[in-house]
């Protein structure tokens, strides 16, 4: 996942159990961080195509995605 942040939207998706890391080399730029039971997915799509086209990896790739929701970070600079 990876664009002008401008123009993307943020969203995290939320794995059952542990990416292989075969597999996180496919998905490009994301950042991942290991939780309880689950993998979590955070990065940057440009629009749905992008967003279904990652979720078509992630079948593929044979893992079950528990959660998808889009994420709001702060603008820096910006008041939160």
């Amino acid at each position: 996942m990876h664009h002008d942040p401008s123009a993307s939207t943020v969203y995290e998706i939320r794995l059952l159990g542990t990416v292989p890391d075969e597999a996180l080399e496919e998905l490009g730029a994301v950042t991942v961080t290991p939780a309880p039971a689950a993998t979590v997915l955070v990065g940057a799509v440009a629009d749905q195509a992008e967003l279904f086209g990652l979720l078509a990896r992630l079948r593929a790739l044979c893992l079950d995605v528990v959660e998808v929701r889009r994420v709001h970070l702060p603008v820096p600079g910006s008041p939160v």
